[in-house]
């Protein structure tokens, strides 16, 4: 059970679930609220596409890169490299920087440019295979091949995976696993208070049962809604 056991303080959201339904008070327990909490998360990790995106650095002659664990997934990869312009490069080949010597050197001008992009870009076939790490702690790796020469880093676009150890600080998704933990803890709010009506007590626990699971149902159509962008940039 420790290995399942989480990391992360999540005293402020259960204050914040208590603070959300006074004055009521919640026969729920804070350990339950706390399940909660990580069930929230977890769906978010299997369910979500937030984007994330991150400039990775890359070496000459590297195969692979290790990402932040942060990224669940990869949907994107484009080689970031300096581009230099002949003109800026070699001012000799100017006059002031503002008239052409003649057309000849023109021509040369013209001429050397395209070759220099001919040998960077011509015959590349830039291909990329994301590999996915089991520890959830570490990043998975990145393998690239056919780079273009003059590459620095690698700019990266993927889904974002909330860490054990992580504070949600985003808004959007602060927002999200707070109302889906509230829908959580409306449905146990709910099976509790029906539970206790067989000694005729008075309840709403139905009614509760019932808010809980629509919103809950609600939040997940919201977040599948939300990951469909990677459907039109996913490699094949």
């Amino acid at each position: 059970m420790s290995d399942l056991t989480p990391t992360r303080n999540a005293c402020k959201y259960v204050d914040w679930i208590r603070q959300e339904f006074k004055p009521r008070v919640l026969a729920t327990d804070d350990d339950t609220i706390k399940q909660h909490v990580e069930n929230a998360i977890r769906y978010w990790n299997t369910h979500s596409a937030y984007r994330i995106s991150s400039q990775v650095p890359y070496a000459v002659g590297q195969t692979r890169v290790q990402l932040p664990a942060a990224f669940k997934t990869v949907v994107q990869v484009q080689p970031n490299r300096s581009t230099t312009w002949i003109w800026n490069d070699h001012p000799l080949w100017t006059l002031t920087s503002i008239q052409v010597l003649d057309s000849v050197t023109t021509d040369l001008i013209m001429m050397s440019e395209a070759f220099r992009n001919y040998r960077i870009y011509c015959g590349t076939n830039f291909n990329w295979v994301w590999d996915r790490a089991e520890d959830i702690n570490t990043g998975g790796y990145l393998y690239a091949i056919n780079i273009p020469g003059g590459t620095a880093s690698l700019f990266v676009v993927g889904t974002k995976r909330i860490l054990p150890t992580e504070d949600v600080t985003e808004e959007h998704i602060l927002d999200w696993l707070l109302r889906y933990i509230k829908g959580l803890v409306k449905m146990s709010e709910g099976a509790t208070l029906r539970a206790a009506s067989v000694i005729k007590l008075q309840n709403d626990g139905q009614q509760f049962l019932d808010e809980g699971k629509e919103e809950v149902k609600d939040l997940q159509e919201d977040i599948h809604t939300s990951a469909r962008w990677v459907v039109f940039t996913q490699r094949w």
